[in-house]
C-alpha cells in the first residue's frame, strides 16, 4: 500500500507540473492554432496522464482526458481547426482534470466531481466544429471548487449560478463538505474568503520541486568545505578558554552537522532504482538456460548515494546472472538432489554500522572446493605448494582472481575468466569490500559491504614519521597502545611481526616499512590499529594517533593513484593534507604470513594446558599497582572532565546521562593517594538493575583474554586475590565487594532495588 501512494504521489506531482504548462500551451495555440509542434506536445502530455490514471483505476479521470484526447487528435491531424469553443472545452477540461487531482490528494478517490458536463462540451466541439462557443458553464464551476481559484473564475460561477438548477447543486454542496465547505451554496464571496483561508495548507505540488542533479552535487561539494572550515574553527577554539567562542562553535558544529545530512538525504536513493531491472534479466537468463528461478528482494527501501548506486549497478547484475547460471541447477538436477524444481535467488539490503549490506544468495548447488583448487592448479593462478597452505576460505577467494572461471564451457554470460575479479576491484575502488561464503549442495551468499556515500566519513586520523595519515573509520576494529611497562611486545613468528591481543597472534604491517618511509629502532611505545580486510584482522603499526572526525574525500591525481596504497586526500583539523590510507591494498601489499600465523596458533593450542582457566578482563592501572576488572562487570569506558565531578555531601557525583551517578576512587580504595590527575579522568561504568556507579582508575591499560594458570589468595578490601597477567602481578577487583567498602550506602540502596526488582 505505501508503494502504491509513493506512485499516486508521484502522479499528482507530476500532474499538477503538467496542467500548469497545458494552461500556457493552449493559451498560445489559440494564438497559432496551426503550430503542429504544440499540438502534439499538448497531446502526449494528456495522453500521459490518460494511461497513468487507467493504471491507477481512476476511470473518470481516464474518461475525461480520453475526450479531450480525442479533440486533439482531430486538431493534430488536421480534421478541424482550433477555434474559441474547442479552446474554451480543451481549458474547461483542464480545470476539471484539476479539480479531479485535488480530490485525489485530500481523499484519495476521485469523489462525487461530475464530468459529464466537460465531456459533452468536449463532444459537441468535434461534432459541430463550427458551432460557436456555449455557455461555459461547466468548467468555471470546477474551478470554483479547486483550491487556487481566481477572482475571474469567481465571476463566472456567479453570473451562471442563478441559472443553474437547486437540485444539481447539491453534489458539490457535498463535495465542498470535504474540500471546501459549501463554497458554491454560501456564494462566491463566501467561496473566495475561505479558498484564502486554505491557502495556508500544502498541496503535493506545492511541496516538492525538481533539481538538477549538478546541483546537488555542487551543494555537496560546498557542505564538504564547510565541513572542513568548521573541523579547523573546532580545532582552534578548543586551544582558547573563551566560553561565549566555544558556545559559539558549538552551535555551529551541530548546524554544520544537520545541513551535512539533509544535503546528503537529497542524494540518497533507494536500492530499488537498480535492483527494478533485475527480474527481467533472472527472467530472460533462466527461460534461455532451461532453469526455473524465482527472484525475492528484501530491503528495497535502503537508501545509497546516487553515485554509489551508479558504481554498484554492474557488479550487482553480473552477481546475479552469475548466481543464475552457475549457482542453480537446472529443474531436473534439483529434484534428482531431492530440491524444489524452481531455484530461489534473493537479494537482501540493510544498513549495518554506517555502510550498507547487500546479499545476493542461492540455493543452488554452492561453490565445489575441490574444482576450485583443481582449476586454479591447471590455469596456474597458483602453484602447488601455495595450494597446500590455503584454508577453504582462502581457495573460494581464488574465484576473484584476474582469468579463472570454473564453467565448462564458454557462453554469452560466462567462462571467459572475467567478471568477478571486475566486480571486487569496482567494488573496492568505492571503498567497500567483497566476500563469500558457500555451502555445497546448499548454495553461495555473495556479501557486498558499500559506505553509505563517498563525499564525507568519519575517519581516525594517525601519525607515521612525519607524515600524517587518515584510515577510514568503518576499517577499524579497535586501537592497542605499545608502551614498556605492560609486558606486551611485538613478537616475530618466523620472521613476520605479530602482536599477541587476548591470547591470539595478530599479524601486523608496519607503516613506514611499506611507504618506504625512515624506520623507527623501538617496537616501545607505538600504536597498533587493529583493521579488518578481506575477512582478516591485522594490525597497522604506527607511532601516535591523533583523534577521530569528519573528512571530505579528495580524489587523488593519476600518479598518486599508481602507488595503490591510497584511497584519496583530506584536509584535517589543523589545517594540512592527509592522505587517506586503502586497508584492503594495504593488507595486499604487506603480504601478511597468515598462513605460518594461523598454524602457530595451532600449536600453541595444542601445547596449552587442558585444564588452565581462560579470563577476559580489563586491566587498570592505579598509580604502580595493576587492577583487573572482569569485563562483564564492565558497561561502558567513560572519560570524566575533572570540573565535572561535584561533591554531595561526602559523596563525589557526576552528571551522566541525564542521571547522578556516585563516583568510587580505586586509588582512595587501594591507598594510591598520590595519583595525579589530568583534565579528565577515565572511568568505568558499572551498572546493575538500572542502578550505576563509576569508578574511577588513573589509566585503562588493556582487555585481556588469558589463562590465570597461578593465582594468589591474598586479598584485601574489593580484592579477591591477585594473578600473574602479561608477565606481570595483576591485583583482581571484586566490584560489589568495592562498592561496599567504599560507599556502604550507595551498596545498600542498589541492593535494596535488586530486592525490590
Amino acid at each position: 500500500m505505501d508503494e502504491l501512494d509513493d506512485i499516486i504521489q508521484e502522479f499528482l506531482v507530476e500532474s499538477h507540473e503538467n496542467l500548469d504548462q497545458l494552461d500556457r500551451d493552449l493559451v498560445a495555440l489559440e494564438q497559432d492554432p496551426g503550430s503542429r509542434e504544440m499540438l502534439s506536445s499538448i497531446f502526449r502530455t494528456i495522453h500521459t496522464i490518460k494511461g497513468t490514471s487507467g493504471f491507477l483505476a481512476f476511470h473518470r479521470l481516464e474518461t475525461l482526458t480520453h475526450a479531450g484526447e480525442s479533440l486533439l487528435s482531430r486538431l493534430r491531424d488536421g480534421a478541424q481547426r482550433m477555434n474559441p469553443a474547442s479552446a474554451d472545452a480543451l481549458l474547461a477540461m483542464v480545470d476539471t482534470v484539476r479539480t479531479l487531482l485535488g480530490s485525489i490528494e485530500e481523499s484519495g478517490g476521485e469523489g462525487d466531481v461530475d464530468v459529464e458536463p466537460v465531456i459533452a462540451m468536449v463532444a459537441a466541439c468535434i461534432e459541430d466544429p463550427a458551432a460557436p462557443a456555449p455557455a461555459r458553464a461547466a468548467a468555471p464551476a470546477s474551478k470554483a471548487e479547486t483550491k487556487a481559484e481566481t477572482v475571474e473564475s469567481v465571476e463566472a460561477v456567479e453570473a451562471v449560478e442563478p441559472a443553474a438548477p437547486e437540485k444539481p447543486a447539491d453534489p458539490p454542496a457535498a463535495k465542498a463538505a470535504k474540500s471546501a465547505p459549501a463554497r458554491a451554496a454560501k456564494g462566491p464571496a463566501a467561496g473566495a474568503d475561505e479558498t484564502a483561508g486554505q491557502n495556508t495548507k500544502r498541496g503535493i505540488a506545492d511541496s516538492s520541486i525538481r533539481v538538477d542533479v549538478d546541483l546537488l552535487d555542487t551543494l555537496m561539494r560546498l557542505v564538504g568545505e564547510l565541513v572542513l572550515t568548521r573541523n579547523q574553527i573546532v580545532r582552534g577554539v578548543s586551544e582558547i578558554s573563551d566560553p561565549a567562542l566555544v558556545r559559539t562553535t558549538q552551535r555551529l558544529n551541530l548546524i554544520t552537522s544537520e545541513l551535512q545530512e539533509s544535503v546528503m538525504k537529497t542524494r540518497m536513493q533507494p536500492i530499488d532504482h537498480i535492483w527494478s531491472k533485475l527480474p527481467r534479466v533472472v527472467r530472460d537468463l533462466s527461460g534461455a538456460m532451461g532453469k526455473k528461478v524465482k527472484l525475492a528482494m528484501e530491503g528495497k527501501e535502503t537508501e545509497l548515494d546516487r553515485s554509489l548506486l551508479e558504481a554498484v549497478k554492474d557488479p550487482l547484475t553480473h552477481l546475479v546472472r552469475n548466481a543464475v547460471d552457475h549457482g542453480i541447477e537446472t529443474a531436473a538436477e534439483r529434484v534428482a538432489k531431492g530440491k524444489d524444481p524452481e531455484g530461489t535467488l534473493t537479494l537482501r539490503a540493510a544498513h549495518e554500522g554506517g555502510h550498507v549490506i547487500v546479499e545476493i544468495k542461492d540455493d543452488g548447488a554452492g561453490i565445489d572446493v575441490d574444482r576450485v583448487a583443481q582449476t586454479a592448479l591447471d590455469r596456474g593462478v597458483v602453484t602447488r605448494d601455495q595450494l597446500s597452505r590455503m584454508d577453504t576460505r582462502e581457495i573460494i577467494a581464488l574465484v576473484f582472481r584476474a582469468g579463472f572461471s570454473t564453467a565448462k564451457k564458454v557462453t554469452n554470460v560466462s567462462g571467459r575468466g572475467v567478471g568477478m575479479d571486475v566486480v571486487k576491484t569496482n567494488i573496492e575502488q568505492i571503498g567497500g569490500a567483497v566476500d563469500v561464503d558457500s555451502t555445497l549442495g546448499a548454495g553461495t551468499t555473495w556479501r557486498l559491504t558499500i559506505p553509505l556515500t563517498l563525499a564525507i566519513i568519519q575517519a581516525l586520523t594517525v601519525e607515521c614519521g612525519a607524515e600524517r595519515y587518515a584510515i577510514p573509520q568503518v576499517g577499524v576494529d579497535e586501537l592497542v597502545f605499545v608502551d614498556g611497562q605492560s609486558g606486551q611486545t611485538i613478537e616475530h613468528v618466523s620472521g613476520a611481526p605479530v602482536y599477541r591481543l587476548r591470547g591470539k597472534l595478530l599479524p601486523l604491517v608496519r607503516l613506514d616499512e611499506t611507504l618506504g618511509l625512515p624506520v623507527r629502532n623501538s617496537d616501545r611505545d607505538v600504536y597498533i590499529a587493529v583493521l579488518q580486510a578481506d575477512g582478516r584482522r591485522f594490525g597497522l603499526v604506527v607511532d601516535r594517533v591523533l583523534n577521530t572526525e569528519e573528512i571530505v574525500v579528495k580524489p587523488l591525481s593519476g600518479r598518486m593513484k599508481d602507488v595503490g596504497v591510497y584511497a584519496g586526500s583530506t584536509i584535517v583539523g589543523d589545517g594540512k593534507v592527509a592522505l587517506i590510507l586503502d586497508i584492503p591494498s594495504l593488507a595486499r601489499r604487506a603480504h601478511l604470513a597468515a598462513e605460518t600465523i594461523e598454524r602457530a596458533q595451532v600449536d600453541q593450542a595444542d601445547a596449552r594446558p587442558r585444564d588452565s582457566h581462560i579470563e577476559r578482563l580489563l586491566i587498570a592501572g592505579i598509580g604502580e599497582r595493576r587492577v583487573a576488572i572482569p569485563l562483564d562487570m564492565v558497561t561502558r569506558l567513560e572519560e570524566f572532565p575533572v570540573q565535572r565531578i561535584e561533591r554531595v555531601g561526602s559523596r563525589e557525583v557526576v552528571q551522566y546521562r541525564d542521571h547522578i551517578l556516585p563516583v568510587i576512587r580505586l586509588a582512595s580504595l587501594l591507598g594510591c593517594y598520590d595519583v595525579e590527575e589530568g583534565e579528565t579522568v577515565p572511568a568505568v561504568v558499572y551498572t546493575e538493575r538500572g542502578r550505576s556507579v563509576a569508578l574511577v582508575v588513573q589509566q585503562i591499560v588493556d582487555i585481556v583474554e588469558d589463562h590465570i594458570e597461578s593465582r594468589s589468595d591474598l586479598d584485601d578490601d574489593g580484592l579477591t586475590g591477585s594473578a600473574v597477567i602479561q608477565q606481570r602481578v595483576t591485583e583482581l577487583l571484586d566490584v560489589r565487594r568495592a562498592i561496599l567498602a567504599a560507599d556502604p550506602r550507595f551498596y545498600a540502596e542498589m541492593s535494596e532495588s535488586m530486592v525490590g526488582a
